[in-house]
């Protein structure tokens, strides 16, 4: 095998590994979606309750600052983990981008080898017809 087919088999396994990690990538995001959907369902859960003591509501709205808090953090890392998806998602098409443009380079180099071959095989001929004819 040719070191440029073994360059293009090296990339290959480096874009199964990228699309690999940006399929754990795209989970990971889901899952914090999730998370945060999560969040909102405990938050809008506590908005329901409205009567209580002083005291009670005091520590209501305590409740739900905290929980407005998290929800932004988890905001937060929703969009973290989508944003990091998206670059590795660019960076798998960049990659196989790449190995088309390896592979046809190498398609084309097979052809260019094998028109050659043909030329050569052709003057091969071309001339024992010609020795066969100046014999006869």
């Amino acid at each position: 095998m040719s070191s440029l087919n073994q360059y293009l088999e090296l990339q290959r396994q480096k874009f199964e590994r990228m699309q690999s990690r940006r399929q754990q990538l795209l989970q990971h995001q889901q899952l914090e979606q999730s998370r945060f959907e999560q969040l909102l369902e405990h938050l809008d859960a506590l908005a329901v309750n409205g009567g209580g003591s002083a005291l009670y509501l005091q520590n209501m709205g305590d409740i739900k600052n905290q929980m407005h808090r998290l929800c932004e953090q988890q905001q937060q890392r929703v969009m973290e983990a989508s944003q990091e998806y998206h670059l590795q998602q660019r960076a798998c098409l960049q990659q196989a981008s790449f190995n088309l443009g390896l592979q046809h380079m190498l398609e084309r180099r097979a052809d260019e080898v094998k028109k050659q071959q043909q030329l050569q095989e052709q003057k091969q001929l071309d001339e024992l017809v010609c020795n066969y004819h100046s014999r006869g």
